[in-house]
């Protein structure tokens, strides 16, 4: 589904590659005695924009391809559609976070800081993570939706009529864009670009997130991180797995009161959520965890800059990851999707 490029991991990472670059320390930017997690942050920053470009290669070809298969005649449904969506989500924000590993990952270590920290690219990482943020939240409440449509679903007794399933679907993909609009409304104005003049006279840029850093009680600034850690990261979490709950215990029930024709209905319907519930497993172990850390930054002081910082990478990696995860799910799980996608390879290959 997600992946989210971590709210203000990438801004932050700058300034970890500004110290770098000036010859300091990691004792010099660590407080406290998490010195072992910013080494292993440090140590892993040289490897992270190779590994995140090809991942981000490799989910942004695999998201073409599931657009292309679910959208073919045989697999058009009301819940492959919000499976497209979420490609489409998910592809806007591996697009966007190409140019930011291209960026401030794989560069020229002897860059000046002036070019490093230059105002159109401070901009962009700016204009990044706003849209990444965006876009994830997007994918985010679209699983959502499919995890309540196929709650619904699991609920009539009767076949569905296409047309009602049709105005289900619009109506949740509907809710899952004003949520995630709504909820990232805030977060553009937590953040502005801030000029600093170096001993040598040279300028940089950077994005000044003190607010935050500091735990400033501005309204503003609380709310953001609040609505980031509850409803972008912690109330999807809950939702998504009391839904997938509520699933097998429907399935269940159904099973033993209906009659054959209705039991089989049930189990294929059952088949189906099975890709969902490791969509949902899957999302668990990607987002949870970066959400409950985020909310304890809000009242344990020092563990923003502490552990939430040298761990931005490895939560960027994660939620790259759960872009691209979807794909392999796909043609580990869905006969359907694995037939219609080797015709699809078959036919462009006798082609050429």
């Amino acid at each position: 589904m997600e992946a989210q490029v971590t709210e203000n991991a990438s801004d932050y990472r700058m300034y970890f590659e500004e110290f770098r670059n000036d010859n300091h320390s990691v004792e010099d930017v660590q407080v406290g005695e998490q010195i072992w997690l910013s080494k292993i942050a440090t140590g892993y920053m040289t490897y992270h924009g190779y590994v995140s470009l090809v991942i981000c290669i490799c989910g942004i070809l695999a998201n073409i391809v599931n657009i292309f298969v679910l959208n073919t005649k045989e697999l058009r449904s009301s819940s492959n559609a919000i499976l497209t969506l979420i490609a489409v989500s998910d592809n806007i924000t591996m697009l966007m976070y190409i140019p930011q590993v291209l960026l401030f990952n794989i560069h020229d270590a002897n860059m000046p800081l002036s070019q490093y920290f230059s105002y159109n690219r401070v901009v962009y990482s700016l204009v990044a993570s706003k849209v990444t943020l965006a876009s994830h939240n997007v994918s985010v409440w679209l699983g959502v939706s499919l995890a309540v449509f196929r709650f619904m679903q699991s609920r009539s007794r009767h076949h569905i009529p296409r047309s009602r399933r049709n105005l289900q679907t619009v109506a949740l993909v509907c809710s899952a864009f004003l949520i995630s609009i709504a909820s990232s409304v805030p977060n553009s104005f937590t953040n502005r670009i801030e000029a600093h003049t170096l001993e040598n006279n040279e300028t940089i840029y950077t994005i000044d997130s003190t607010a935050l850093v500091t735990n400033d009680p501005q309204i503003l600034v609380d709310t953001n991180v609040l609505l980031y850690a509850i409803v972008g990261k912690l109330l999807p979490c809950v939702l998504m797995a009391m839904l997938v709950g509520a699933l097998v215990h429907s399935l269940h029930k159904r099973s033993k009161r209906f009659s054959f024709a209705n039991r089989k209905r049930s189990v294929l319907l059952g088949r189906t959520n099975r890709l969902l519930y490791a969509i949902v497993v899957l999302f668990l172990i990607t987002e949870l965890p970066q959400g409950l850390l985020v909310l304890m930054c809000v009242f344990i002081s020092g563990l923003y800059e502490n552990v939430y910082i040298p761990l931005g990478d490895f939560f960027d990696v994660l939620a790259l990851i759960n872009c691209v995860v979807n794909f392999v799910l796909y043609c580990i799980m869905s006969s359907k999707f694995r037939n219609k996608f080797k015709i699809l390879c078959c036919r462009h290959v006798l082609r050429k």
